[in-house]
This record gives structure tokens, sequence and C-alpha cells, in this order.
């Protein structure tokens, strides 16, 4: 079977969600991506998967490329068609009218997988050319696609509010490779130092960063922990100022997957405190399940698809969104647990990363996907 992929954008580094099942069913199927401005900086990424870029002008630079990509889109819809696709897959619902057009053109069935910033954008009023365009495409592929798949629950029901078809959508998790993702030797631990908590993403209000701190600050009088934030973004520069004084708190940086899987083998904990932001929320969270794959325990607000990347009580901890002083309660609880009991918390999310959430479970059932619509 020929599978065209298309996205408006491929950065790899950090997209991998939207390569890696077809990596892992190159034996299966032809996948081909097409997409508008493309940057692959993995060489195994590179290798192993055909990217076929809209916009080719690569001295222009990334960011001065994607300006272009409005008057590359019929150019780009020619691309999918001329390679006659079996089936044309495309990761999230805004700048889907390229595949929209080829999947009319060629027959072959449209699938759709929404993220959640386009559900996002579709639920709100169109104010302004741009929205109105978002608009204008996500409803397109809910009128083309013979199936949507969302990657949370959550993300299903509020794609519904947005207009797409219920009787269409289907949930499918994404996954995170547990092959890549797992318990480590931990031989960069301090010794018999402290307990060591992580954040990773980005530096932004929504991931609820701030939040994280002033938790970890009160947690910190009860259960002595070093908390290390990990990523890049608008609040980088008022949390080195504010945590200045902090002598627990280190400000890591962006890190590449690796050295994010070696933070996360080396933790105790993992907080993602994610929050509304603007009426948005987090639709699913990986790191959540990256982090439980390493056999760390997590603590997330509950919010949006938060939820459903965890077993609370079980993996990790959920506490009521942006409650700080709870948050910081649950940190306390989790640090002051006996060994045994962690250790247990611990085998407990790598089991359901690995039964549940990971990309071998999620490549198994989009292959059932890409099978059933073709047939």
């Amino acid at each position: 079977m020929r599978v065209a992929l298309a996205k408006s954008t491929l950065r790899v580094p950090p997209t991998y969600f939207a390569v890696q099942h077809a990596i892992r069913l190159a034996g299966a199927h032809e996948f081909r991506f097409f997409t508008g401005v493309a940057e692959v900086d993995d060489p195994a990424v590179a290798e192993a998967l055909d990217v076929v870029e809209a916009v080719p002008l690569r001295g222009l630079g990334f960011r001065r490329r994607e300006l272009l990509l409005p008057a590359a889109l019929p150019r780009w819809s020619r691309q999918v068609s001329a390679w006659h696709p079996d089936l044309v897959h495309q990761h999230t619902a805004t700048w889907s009218l390229p595949a929209v057009r080829a999947a009319r053109r060629t027959g072959a069935p449209l699938l759709t997988t929404v993220h959640g910033g386009d559900v996002e954008v579709a639920v709100r009023p169109a104010h302004g050319a741009m929205q109105r365009w978002h608009h204008r495409n996500v409803r397109a592929a809910g009128e083309a696609s013979a199936r949507i798949l969302a990657v949370s629950r959550h993300l299903a029901d509020r794609a519904v509010l947005a207009g797409l078809p219920a009787q269409r959508i289907e949930v499918h998790y994404q996954g995170v490779d547990t092959d890549v993702f797992r318990p480590g030797a931990r031989a960069d631990r301090r010794g018999d130092g402290p307990p060591r908590v992580l954040f990773a993403g980005a530096l932004v209000e929504r991931k609820g960063v701030l939040d994280l701190v002033e938790a970890s600050r009160v947690a910190a009088t009860s259960a002595p922990h070093e908390l290390r934030l990990v990523g890049a973004g608008p609040l980088g520069e008022r949390l080195a100022r504010e945590t200045a004084a902090d002598a627990h708190i280190d400000l890591v940086g962006r890190l590449d997957r690796d050295a994010l899987r070696a933070e996360l083998q080396a933790a105790d904990a993992l907080v993602l405190p994610t929050k509304t932001l603007a009426g948005g929320q987090e639709a699913a969270g990986l790191v959540l399940v990256e982090a439980q794959a390493c056999g760390v325990p997590v603590i997330a607000y509950r919010s949006g698809g938060t939820p459903e990347m965890l077993r609370a009580g079980e993996t990790g901890l959920l506490v009521p969104e942006g409650d700080r002083a709870a948050l910081a309660a649950a940190l306390a609880d989790l640090l002051r647990l006996p060994a045994a009991e962690h250790r247990r918390m611990s085998e407990a999310a790598r089991r359901f990363a690995v039964e549940e959430r990971s990309l071998a479970v999620s490549v198994r059932e989009l292959d059932a996907h890409y099978r059933d619509l073709v047939a």
C-alpha cells in the first residue's frame, strides 16, 4: 500500500510523532512524506523516509520558506496526486487543503489525525484572515476525511464541538517508543543526594512551569529535592531571575531526545502541570508517557487529555488544575514514599506505557485503520 503522509511543515527533531509510525511500518507499506517545508536533522529519519517539499528553496531558511506556503499549495497538491497513493494521511487539519484536493483527484481515501491546536483554532470564532483560513481547512478535512483520528478522548470530544463529524472520529493514542524510552541504570544519580524532580516542556504559561516552581519551593521545606527544568521559551529569562536564589532549582535548557531520555532515566518524578489557557487545554502530553516508559512516576493537573496519559494513583498523581497547594502536597507525598512503594509505582508506570501507550500498540492500531480504509 502506498501511503502519502502530509503535514504543513516537518522538523525532526522535535516532530517525531509525524514520522515514527511510518518508519515502523516501512516493511508493510510504502510511505512518502509531502510537506510545505522540511528540516530533517536526524540522519536515521532522513535515511528511512522520503520527504518531498512544496517549497524547496532551502537557501532562504526555514522561516522565510514558511511564508511561501500559500503560493505553493497547487504544487503541493500536484506532488501528492502524481505519486498515485492508495491512501492519504494528513497530520493536523490545518493546512489540509493540498491533501484534501489530492485525495479527491486520485480517489484515495483521506485519513486525518487531529493533534490539538487545529481543533482549538476551529472551536474559537474566526477573527482575521489566518483564522478564517484555518477554519476553512479544518472544515474541508472534516468533510473529505473517511476517518478522523484524535490523539485523546478529550480531543475527540472537542473535535465534535469544532464541527467535525462525530460518527467518523476515533481515538488513536500516538504512543511512545518504549525501546528508546526505557528505565536506565541511573548511574548519574548523586549517590545519597536529594531526589530529582524533572519538568520537560516549553517554558510557557500553559505548561504550568511557574506553578511548579512555587509548589517546589513549598514541598522542599518538608521533602528536599532537586528540580530540573528542561526546555526553552518566553518564560526562560523570568525563570532565571526568579529562581536565581533557589539553590535546588536548575534551568537546563532545550535538550535533544537522547539527552532528555538520560534526564528522565535519572529522575525520581516528572511533573507537568499543564493548564487551560485562552480556553485551550493540553490534548495529550506525550512526555508524561515517555517518563513512565522510563519507570518514572508522574504528577500532573487534571486538565484536558492529561488524565488519559497515566493511571492516577498507580503510575502517578493527578491534582486539581491550578491548585498550587495541592501540587506541592502531591510532590512532597511522592518524594516521601518508601523505596519499595516508589519502586512499585515505577514498575506500574513502565507496564502502563508498554501495554497501553506504546508506539508498538499505536502502530498496530494505525495499520488496522489503513487496511480497513483501503479495503
